[in-house]
């Protein structure tokens, strides 16, 4: 259980996702988290068939070949149905609890939300192009599109995401769009709480390309309503980005 502001809890099943070179950072968080959420499991991988995270933790292992298509899966099959979020564990922030209680309070706040995420730095979205509106008198701003990093989905979201058949999208591009389309589709909230700022590494160590040709097949998991919404979401980020790299450009010009 995760609690509010107002005293209140609702469960929620935190997974942390690790993978070879993340895992010392995994038993971090979740060393950080033991006490403050009462189902806690790390999802994990790796090339040496013998290693083991020596977490106090749930574990489930996957096999190294699969990515994050797999553990997402994973997720939402452990889950029951139920909320869960999920951290990756490429991910640095001194206060982990204080992401669970953040999470709870909104949940609090608000009865109709999707999904729901920290704010990331070195996000592909960028939070200036997602953004959409700022909740008056909370740290909350509903976005279009948030990440696939550190998200929170709701039991509606979830249950939309079991319906999806996995195994075509190995690196598991899209996920994140599904599930933000989905979510303003059935009037969800999507947002990102502003008071939260998490440390995110800008490396990868798959093929873009590959991923792209993923997500150009998980796109048939859509329905037409949520492929319309993702499109029109997609070209409100896309454009944001092009004032902001525009305005970048007309100020070093005027240096």
């Amino acid at each position: 259980m995760a609690t509010g502001n107002r005293g209140e809890s609702f469960p929620l099943h935190v997974f942390i996702i690790s993978w070879v070179g993340q895992h010392d950072n995994a038993l971090h968080i979740s060393k950080e988290l033991m006490g403050s959420v009462e189902n806690l499991t790390i999802v994990y991988s790796d090339p040496d068939p013998d290693f083991i995270i020596n977490a106090q933790c749930r574990l489930i292992r996957r096999p190294n070949d699969l990515f994050w298509e797999d553990k997402f899966k994973v997720c939402l099959d452990e889950c029951q149905g139920g909320p869960f979020l999920i951290i990756h564990a490429d991910c640095l922030y001194g206060r982990w609890p204080l992401v669970l209680e953040r999470c709870a309070e909104a949940n609090v706040l608000y009865s109709n939300i999707g999904v729901w995420a920290p704010k990331i730095d070195k996000n592909y979205f960028d939070f200036n192009a997602v953004k959409l509106l700022r909740i008056k008198g909370t740290s909350l701003s509903v976005v279009a599109l948030t990440n696939g990093i550190i998200f929170y989905l709701s039991p509606a979201i979830v249950k939309r995401m079991k319906k999806v058949e996995f195994g075509s999208n190995p690196l598991g591009w899209g996920i994140d769009l599904l599930m933000c389309s989905a979510a303003h589709v059935k009037n969800k909230l999507v947002l990102i709480d502003e008071s939260i700022e998490i440390n995110h590494s800008e490396s990868r160590g798959y093929d873009s390309k590959k991923a792209e040709l993923g997500m150009v097949k998980f796109y048939n998991q859509f329905s037409k309503r949520e492929l319309i919404q993702c499109r029109l979401l997609r070209a409100f980020v896309d454009l944001n980005h092009i004032k902001s790299r525009s305005r970048l450009i007309e100020k070093l010009d005027a240096v």
